[in-house]
Formats: C-alpha cells, structure tokens, sequence
C-alpha cells in the first residue's frame, strides 16, 4: 500500500491547506514539460495519484483507515527466473473490505445531495415563517363563547364563538370576560393568532400557546440549523447528519403550527 503522506512529504496531520500548497509545489517540480528527467514523469503521476486521495476529505478518511489498518509487509528478495526473457504475470491486488464506517461514510456521500437539498427547503421554510410573522396582521371580529383555566393554572383557555380556542395569560382572561366583541389579529399566512382586543376598552392581550408566542424559540432554532446545512461546506459527515437534524426540525415546526388549537 503506498504511503501517500510521504510522496507529499506531508504528515498525517496535515491541513487541506498544507495537502493543496505540497501538491503544487511537486507538480511544479516534477512537471514533464519543466522536467526532462527520465523518472519525472513517474514522480509526477504518483504525485497526482497522491493528491487525488488526501485532497478530497471522503477518499482521504477512508484511507486514513486503511492506513492505520495496514499490515506491515516485508519485502522479499526477488528471485531470479532461469529463463532471461521470462516475465511474471502481474497478480491482482486483493481487495479489502470495507468496514462498517466506511460503508457508512460512502452512504453518506451517495446521498449528500439530498441532505443539501433538505436544509435549503428548510431554510426558505424558516425565511417564510419569518415573513409570515412581519407582516401586518389580519384582524377579524368574535366573542368569547366560554372560558376555563389549563393545566398549568397559569393561563386560561378561551373558546371563541368561532368553534376556536386561545390561551392567554389568568389577567388576560379576566379582562376579556365581560367584553362582548373581541378582535383577533393573525398572521396573513398562517393564520397563527397573535392578539386579542376589546373592541370597547381596546385592552390587548397576547395568544401565548402558539409558534409565535411560547413556541417562538422554534423557528429561530430552524433558521439557524438550516443555515448551517446550506452554507457549511466542509465534512460530509457533519453535513448529511445536519440535514436529518432538519428534516426532523421541519416535521415538528408543522406540529407547532396547530399547536395554538389544542
């Protein structure tokens, strides 16, 4: 097995940087066109074969380990044939099997491309929610049907004349008892609630079970995880994983869309 490192005159811990500036410096050096030695042409394509393995970060993971699993060979002296013009048939190397990382490894890389393409969907998902939050709210006109406190105690759960239910704060609550016209104000897309008015005393009080109230930290968390996988462009491992992370992102931001409705 060839020992890539030392055609480059590189160490195993070497940066992509250092791989890239070792490969034109020999390329420089052993070029055919600038060096008429006979053995150039030979440093230069093992050169090249070198850098074609440790310059991509997949191939040059895989041969890391192939590396540190290597056997040590010792060389044989070679045996002469009686016969001059005799010539050995050239044996094909065995092929090593690949272990369950690297298999792994070339998974991932088969379908990176998917990967990629999730996190740029969930990026333009985030940027729309964003949207769907700036933009001037719908207001529309109800009532309050009925009112009880959750769970927690805390809040309380208001049923409109609608069929649709609201959390707000225990004060919002009790200064929403007696009115009886409430203007609610969503989002233009989503129709996620935002607000609740008093049409009479204009007090305002805010929808707390929904993706833009208690939830809010949610879509943040999507827009960043989403710009990570769409903009980072090193490590296929790091990359295919951040695409899983948000797809499953994705899939609960639309369970907290409806979230306002439980």
């Amino acid at each position: 097995m060839k020992n890539y490192y030392f055609i480059l005159s590189l160490n195993i811990y070497a940066t992509e940087g250092e791989t890239k500036q070792a490969y034109r410096k020999l390329a420089l050096q052993f070029h055919p066109d600038k060096n008429p030695s006979p053995e150039a042409e030979a440093i230069f394509k093992e050169v090249n074969e070198a850098y074609e393995v440790l310059g991509d970060p997949l191939r040059k993971a895989i041969y890391d380990q192939m590396l540190k699993g290597a056997e040590a060979q010792v060389e044989e002296p070679v045996r002469k044939h009686r016969d001059p013009q005799y010539r050995p048939r050239p044996q094909a190397p065995t092929p090593k099997r690949p272990s369950h990382r690297e298999e792994i490894l070339s998974m991932m890389a088969a379908n990176l491309q998917y990967a990629l393409m999730i996190s740029r969907l969930t990026l333009l998902f985030s940027m729309v929610l964003i949207a769907d939050y700036s933009l001037p709210p719908v207001k529309t006109i109800t009532e309050v049907v009925s009112e009880n406190p959750t769970d927690r105690g805390s809040s309380y759960k208001l049923e409109l004349l609608d069929g649709e239910t609201v959390n707000v704060t225990r004060e919002g609550a009790r200064n929403l008892r007696e009115a009886n016209r409430i203007g609610i104000y969503r989002t233009a897309w989503f129709s996620i609630p935002l607000i609740l008015e008093d049409e009479v005393t204009h007090y305002r009080t805010d929808v707390e079970l929904s993706i833009y109230g208690n939830f809010i930290f949610w879509p943040i968390l999507l827009l960043l995880t989403s710009l990570v996988g769409a903009f980072y462009w090193k490590g296929v491992e790091f990359r295919f994983n951040i695409g899983i992370v948000n797809l499953l992102l994705f899939l609960l931001t639309l369970v907290f869309l409806q979230i306002h409705k439980f």
